[in-house]
């Protein structure tokens, strides 16, 4: 049968991928989708609480969430590097967020008011990573997130540099050319110049679309990024009728299509010269064409009806239109266009779909959003490229019948060598009656055979299968890396291939399912990689010694081997992969980690709701720690197939710590796990892989497992109750050298092994604990030092303080001792634990040890002050040495304690008061002092105590005296001029306080 009116091409509904799409807001009756985008790997969605959900596009998973505190987002577009998504909300307000999602859910977000009050109509990215924004008033502006770098810190972020007379309709970019339309015009726009004009001078009224194509090929390419990286812009000047562009090479083979009323489209040149108009009325009179749906290619019974003229021609006001694969694809409400600029016959259109809301394109794949929130994706390709995936996907009938239905255009155009393929159809239909109809298809491809092999500079023939031809047909080569055109397998490909040969050779007593897994992911290392082209074999570098070699041969020789490697079956049989038998625990094992993935990635905004639905849906698919192991592994591999790589090891083992922090079960699970070797290996790896990922630990660790200082960095580990809990249990269950390991690989966990060892001789524990150099836990551990413990800690401090490790004795420069812990602050806590006199006979013992000035006067004073008060109130040594030490930083409260030890007599003091300047100064003392907190980052700033005045401290004596205005000894108010001028106000300790009192 003859379909001589059949456009050779078509459209194909793909799988649907709806549900995964909501599946993050299932549960959220209130969060509805407003807007989406898609680009190479991603698909975008805004919605109306203000965040934007990012999925991948293929295979569709929820990727990440991107909160938002400015309103429902209405307009949103991913950068062509998909390192940023530019968004607007109905105030006008347009931001740009960075992709890389955190732990903490922090954002990087740079906002633009440039359109507030307006709504925003058009977003478009350059390649230079410019956001171009348009509004309802015709106000164009940029942003260019580059410019908040040190080096242009001071330039604006955006800037308007366009006001043109009505709503913009729609942007396009095409290097560093904006095509700009209009409700009455279309403007083309040279960025690197400022420049703009007008393209043709009939004015229209209403919403049409203007884009770019490619006149070469006629196919969209992705746009190069190799436009100038601009670092200032200024407003757009607008030139004449006969001034024109400048073209340079990257665009002097674009054209321009501006749609017009009564479905005609102008096109013109670069420089916004029009050339000819393009009427689609007519046309557009033919009979709508149907889909390809899901259902009827599964069931490989698929009804295309004539196209015929009917109808009377459309009127059509196209008012979006855009490049795709030879085509000006346009929508409306209730049909899709595809208009052929080349061969107006070719034109097609469809009404398979009602209530369409938005489409989105990326090269021959369009992305359709419906009013019921539904996200249709269709596939627009030739009939060539369609007759070769139904091959290939085994749909051997379907792919008889369309030979059928297009034996017109088969026969008569020139087609590729790679459909020779399809002559295998003679054995994969039985239905003989079909086959007759297409056997003059059927000798046409026989007659391809001829063709299909190409002859190297080596001499060396390489043959195309069945894969190389749905690789090169099927595949659109513009979306290959440019580094793999060229050049030979990449590393991870080749040794993917190494290890698929060691399966196969052994494929007799391997299990289908360890075959299927291989073959997986050489296909995903291998879906990039360009097969169309000649590879030489002798680049390969090395191949497996039980492998068959290619050896280098006389060409008459491999001619005839050639062609009766042709003359065989082998070369078309169906793939591989389709010969596999599907696992159904394997597409379990996936929707299992396909849902732990997308609770995890929410779980990163909402911590507290999400991570306790992380763990039911964890424990839906696993009963025990083994299997939940099992099931991490499992998500490793996922990661890796979704695209997801550098997570692919970091995500299973954070939901692992997650899941061990917040189940119910936790104490039986960490049992079990130091039990078990290879869990235990599993969870010491998931908490060093973690604190990596989080920064929360550097290189604290000396190489010989000793701790270095840290105590100062602020830091907390990630998941620290957790692992202390662990190490608790651990030591509990007399497993203490593997405890000992553990703190090797993980530093910081010394501090709990300390804790668990409080109550053994200190001299055992002594070089641990001073390396570690933290102030708080030699506090907890000062009642067990004596005076030769001080003298054994002095001696190794000395060692340390030259950043020397006491274990191995190799010094360490990345850590200064002196600034973590001086000789002063060691002085400090001798004095609280064995007195100012003891302290300062251990250190005079020991003077050679210590630098020339390394012990201040600072430590003097306090062994001074604390020798006297001791005779009153033994009990406030540690107060008093801690508010001295505080306050002697600042000038005044030095010189009051100067002056309060130049007033004793004969080494007498009258009570154990402090001057206000001296107690408000610290926090020891029982006062309240003023503190501040610089601006910065949340975990690396530390407060400090303002310094102040004595009227600032008598201005705000009510809260640095918590509350009281009156002395609790005399009743006299503590703000009193006669007071302050016979002495000032003085400050008991508390303790102090009641001993006065009895």
């Amino acid at each position: 049968m003859s379909h001589q009116n059949f456009s050779p091409y078509l459209l194909q509904e793909l799988p649907d991928i709806t549900d995964s799409i909501n599946y993050p807001i299932q549960n959220v009756q209130r969060i509805k989708y407003t807007c989406f985008d898609i680009s190479k790997s991603l698909i975008a969605f805004g919605a109306t609480s203000g965040g934007i959900y990012i999925f991948n596009r293929d295979p569709c998973e929820f990727m990440q969430l991107i909160p938002n505190k400015n309103g429902a987002i209405t307009r949103l577009v991913i950068s062509p590097d998909e390192k940023h998504i530019g968004f607007a909300n109905g105030r006008g307000l347009v931001t740009v967020a960075g992709c890389n999602q955190s732990l903490s859910g922090n954002q990087s977000t740079v906002t633009s008011k440039e359109h507030q009050g307006n709504e925003i109509t058009a977003m478009i990215w350059s390649a230079s990573r410019m956001l171009f924004t348009g509004d309802d008033v015709g106000k164009i502006s940029v942003m260019q997130p580059q410019n908040f770098i040190a080096k242009t810190m001071f330039q604006s972020s955006s800037l308007t540099i366009m006001s043109l007379d009505s709503r913009i309709c729609q942007l396009d970019m095409k290097s560093s050319m904006l095509l700009v339309s209009t409700l009455t015009r279309c403007y083309i726009c040279d960025t690197s110049r400022e420049q703009y004009r007008q393209i043709g001078q009939k004015f229209r009224d209403g919403e049409y679309g203007a884009c770019f194509l490619n006149k070469e090929n006629n196919i969209e390419q992705a746009t190069e990024n190799d436009a100038q990286n601009f670092t200032e812009v200024r407003r757009y000047n607008i030139v004449g009728e006969d001034s024109g562009f400048t073209v340079g090479k990257e665009v002097e083979n674009t054209l321009i299509f501006c749609a017009r009323p009564s479905s005609r489209i102008w096109e013109a040149t670069i420089d916004g010269t029009v050339v000819r108009t393009h009427q689609f009325k007519q046309v557009l009179a033919r009979k709508p064409m149907k889909i390809i749906s899901v259902e009827s290619y599964e069931t490989q019974n698929v009804c295309l009806e004539e196209i015929s003229c009917e109808n009377e021609g459309q009127s059509v006001n196209f008012s979006k239109i855009f490049a795709m694969n030879g085509a000006i694809f346009s929508f409306k409400k209730n049909a899709l266009y595809f208009l052929n600029i080349n061969d107006v016959d070719q034109t097609i259109w469809f009404d398979s779909y009602k209530d369409i809301i938005d489409c989105k394109i990326y090269h021959d794949m369009l992305y359709m959003w419906l009013s019921n929130g539904s996200l249709v994706c269709l596939k627009y390709l030739r009939v060539d490229k369609y007759l070769v995936k139904c091959y290939v996907e085994e749909k051997y009938v379907l792919c008889a019948q369309m030979c059928a239905l297009f034996s017109k255009y088969l026969l008569t155009n020139v087609l590729s060598p790679k459909l020779h393929i399809l002559v295998s159809l003679r054995d994969k239909v039985d239905d003989n009656e079909l086959l007759n109809s297409i056997k003059d298809v059927l000798d046409k491809f026989d007659n391809l055979k001829a063709n299909d092999s190409t002859q190297m500079k080596s001499g060396i023939y390489v043959l195309d299968n069945t894969y190389n031809a749905q690789t090169s047909l099927f595949e659109d080569t513009s979306t290959k890396p440019d580094e793999y055109k060229f050049s030979s397998l990449p590393p991870e490909a080749m040794q993917t291939l190494k290890d698929l040969s060691i399966s196969v050779s052994d494929k007799l007593s391997t299990s289908k399912k360890i075959l299927k897994e291989k073959w997986e992911g050489f296909e995903g290392k291998m879906k990039h990689l360009s097969i169309d082209r000649n590879l030489d074999i002798k680049e390969i570098p090395h191949i497996e010694p039980h492998t068959r070699i290619i050896k280098r041969i006389p060409s008459e020789e491999l001619i005839a081997q050639t062609q009766h490697v042709l003359n065989s079956d082998i070369i078309y049989k169906g793939t591989s992969q389709m010969a596999i038998d599907v696992d159904n625990n394997i597409l379990d094992k996936d929707k299992a980690c396909k849902s732990v993935y997308q609770c995890y990635k929410l779980s990163l905004v909402s911590k507290e709701t999400e991570q306790s639905n992380l763990v039911s849906t964890i424990e839906t698919y696993a009963c025990d720690i083994s299997q939940i192991y099992g099931l991490m592994l499992q998500l490793e591999r996922y990661c890796a197939n979704v695209g997801a790589i550098e997570e692919s090891k970091f995500v299973p083992n954070h939901i692992f710590l997650i899941y061990l922090s917040e189940t119910t079960q936790k104490e039986e699970a960490l049992d079990f796990i130091i039990k078990d070797e290879t869990l235990y290996k599993y969870f010491v790896d998931s908490c060093i892989s973690v604190n990596l990922k989080t920064q929360k630990i550097s290189n604290i660790g000396c190489a010989c497992g000793f701790p270095l200082p840290y105590s100062r960095t602020l830091y907390t580990p990630a998941f620290s109750e957790l692992i202390d809990e662990f190490i608790e249990r651990q030591w509990s269950n007399q497993t203490r050298n593997q405890c000992y390991d553990m703190c090797k690989r993980m530093p910081y966990l010394w501090r709990k092994i300390l804790y668990l060892r409080r109550n053994e001789d200190l001299l055992n524990i002594l070089m641990v604990l001073l390396q570690m150099l933290d102030e708080g836990l030699l506090h907890s551990f000062l009642p067990q030092f004596t005076l030769e413990t001080w003298e054994r800690a002095v001696q190794l401090y000395a060692i340390l303080h030259a950043n020397i490790c006491l274990n191995c004795a190799k010094k360490f420069d990345h850590i200064s001792v002196r600034d973590t812990l001086s000789w002063d602050d060691l002085g400090r806590l001798m004095i609280k634990s064995i007195g100012s006199r003891n302290a300062i006979k251990v250190l005079e013992k020991y003077a050679g040890l210590i630098d020339e000035g390394a012990i201040t006067v600072k430590f003097y004073h306090t062994c001074l002050l604390v020798t006297m008060y001791e005779r009153y109130d033994a009990t406030i040594t540690a107060d008093l040495t801690d508010t001295i030490y505080s306050s002697y930083n600042f000038e005044d409260s030095k010189f009051e304690i100067c002056e309060l030890l130049r007033s004793t007599l004969n080494g007498h003091t009258k009570n154990t008061a402090l001057p206000i300047i001296v107690a408000a100064k610290s926090k020891h003392w029982g006062l309240q002092p003023l503190i501040e907190r610089p601006v910065g980052d949340f975990e690396r700033v530390q407060e400090y105590i303002k310094n102040v005045d004595l009227d600032d401290i008598l201005e705000n004596l009510h809260y640095i005296n918590n509350g009281i205005t009156d002395c609790i000894l005399c009743g006299l108010p503590l703000h009193n001029i006669v007071l302050i001028k016979d002495g000032g106000l003085w400050v008991l300790s508390v303790v102090t306080l009641f001993t006065e009192l009895v």
